[in-house]
């Protein structure tokens, strides 16, 4: 199954503090609705504005503050892959409406369950002029594929060899069919970079001094330490369908959260994906730019990472996870941008399982209000001596996720369970979720996750099959599905094994509470526009679609 999976995407960045939570009755009020930002479903909007004008050079802020490196191999979390998604390209693309396109491979074959073959896209260039070929795409899937550092071998483990197999055909042949593979490869897994840069430079490849050397819209150019990643507009990039209208792109990195919202409205920054939360409320009324909200396969959840304890006992998780008032967290810890989800899995990310799994969610939906009596009475049947054991909950020390779990406690307390919240530092909160020492006997942790691709066999991969690395517990429930599931070719079949999956998880509540599904935020400042607003920026050359507003 899985390998383990390196650190990735662990936690929120801080922002400035805002009003505690309102235990009692929490989802009462809230935040307005069908207003841009608002994240009600009449408000979501996959693009903004097309942008009209050329602009010489723009300000965006990457809310996660420096990358360590922009080497798209070890890219895997909010900040490089916002940067490096305009400059180095993929197989396959992730468009802003969540379906995965033809992009350097222009199609892909499976002659037969163990093969699949790609036909290179023809007239593409690296940013020095020559072009790309099948040697260059060869070398990259095959550096994914023994990189032991890199952050995507593990999507090549059913992978024997890539081969050149022609002047623009590359063929892989697999130990075993895989049908989620082939999707994977819109994401960094189908990286391309220039063979003979990485040869020459080696460990020095996403460095400030060398950068790297891709195919995209904008090309590095300089990265001065502490302070911004320049990139320029590539204009021999071989996509003329996007605009391209900004020249040069200098990439900032604020982390405080009033000092992103200052340079915001100021216009310094002219513009950011994930405003700070406590300023969304500011941003929806300025009349210094717009915020715009979009779909995303964002979730904010809590997982099941001790099954010796109470949460071991399947009650006790159903009872907690009613219990909690996921509308009033919704409402008011993320500024009414999350909504309760009902399955483990979002929609934006439900893909060719839609239609199986919306029905299904439908059929468990709630509105996410605490059911506390509903809760006591499942607990009833809780053996004494189990619910007599201590829950602890371990958050980073951020605004949102400390009201987040002083929601959780207070859900728990209200149903009698036995619980401790501990909020420790936000800059080592991740080595809780990879460090079987760090984490210890913690029964529950924080989470905010997004899949490789919108795929539910990648998000189920990660959270819920052994060696997923989001599943700390090691359940093992769905494995002989999941793998069922990959090696089914019929895309029907797959779905429903995928909600029989998505059912077993529900019902089990494991090893992932279904928690909270979150909306992409926008801001534009009044010079530009065009960017999409749904959650694309992480493997998509979104830069490529702004432009000016003539203000």
């Amino acid at each position: 199954m899985n390998a383990p999976r390196p650190r990735r995407r662990t936690v929120a960045l801080a922002v400035a503090a805002c009003t505690p939570l309102v235990l009692a009755g929490c989802s009462g009020g809230g935040g307005t609705t069908g207003a841009a930002g608002t994240g009600s479903a009449a408000a979501l909007t996959t693009f903004t504005p097309p942008g009209q004008g050329s602009v010489e050079k723009i300000t965006w802020n990457v809310f996660q503050g420096e990358p360590q490196t922009v080497d798209p191999f070890h890219a895997a979390d909010y900040t490089p892959n916002m940067i490096n998604s305009n400059m180095c390209e993929t197989l396959f693309v992730q468009s802003p409406d969540f379906t995965v396109k033809p992009n350097l491979a222009t199609s892909s074959s499976n002659p037969d369950p163990k093969t699949w073959v790609y036909r290179i896209r023809d007239g593409v260039t690296f940013w020095d002029g020559s072009p790309m070929t099948a040697d260059d795409v060869a070398w990259s899937m095959n550096h994914n594929l023994t990189d032991p550092t890199g952050f995507y071998g593990y999507l090549y483990r059913n992978v024997a060899s890539i081969t050149k197999t022609g002047a623009s055909e590359v063929t892989v042949k697999l130990k075993q069919p895989d049908y989620l593979f082939n999707d994977e490869l819109a994401s960094y897994a189908g990286v391309v970079v220039q063979k003979k840069f990485y040869e020459q430079h080696g460990k020095k490849v996403g460095t400030p001094d060398v950068g790297v050397m891709c195919t995209g819209p904008y090309k590095f150019a300089k990265w001065t330490r502490g302070q911004s990643i320049s990139a320029s507009r590539y204009d021999g990039y071989w996509n003329k369908a996007l605009p391209l209208k900004v020249r040069n792109i200098d990439f900032t990195f604020l982390t405080d959260g009033s000092a992103i919202t200052s340079g915001l409205l100021s216009g310094q920054i002219d513009g950011t994906y994930q405003p700070p939360t406590a300023a969304l409320a500011q941003l929806r009324t300025s009349p210094a730019g717009k915020l715009y909200s979009g779909p995303a396969p964002l979730a904010v959840t809590l997982v099941v990472a001790n099954p010796k304890g109470a949460m071991g006992n399947a009650d006790v998780r159903r009872a907690l996870q009613m219990a909690v008032d996921w509308k009033g967290i919704g409402s008011q810890v993320y500024a009414g941008s999350g909504t309760p989800a009902p399955l483990q899995a979002v929609p934006a990310a439900y893909g060719f399982a839609k239609e199986g799994l919306t029905t299904y969610a439908d059929s468990v939906r709630t509105d996410g209000t605490a059911r506390i009596e509903e809760a006591k009475k499942l607990l009833a049947g809780v053996p004494a001596d189990v619910k007599a054991k201590e829950i602890s909950l371990v958050v980073p020390q951020q605004a949102e996720t400390q009201q987040l779990g002083v929601g959780i406690k207070d859900a728990a307390d209200r149903i009698g369970l036995k619980f401790k919240l501990d909020v420790v530092p936000a800059t080592g909160y991740s080595n809780y979720l990879y460090d079987p020492a760090t984490r210890g006997g913690t029964d529950l942790l924080y989470t905010q996750f997004w899949p490789n691709i919108p795929n539910p066999l990648d998000w189920l991969g990660i959270t819920a099959v052994t060696g997923g690395s989001f599943n700390q517990s090691g359940y093992d429930g769905i494995d002989a599905l999941y793998a069922k599931a990959l090696g089914t070719k019929d895309e029907r079949a797959r779905a429903e094994l995928v909600v029989q999956m998505e059912r077993k998880l529900h019902d089990e509540m494991n090893p992932m509470f279904s928690g909270i599904q979150l909306t992409n935020d926008v801001w534009l400042g009044n010079r530009i526009t065009g960017a999409p607003a749904s959650f694309a920026f992480v493997y998509y050359p979104w830069a490529a679609h702004l432009g000016g507003t003539g203000k």
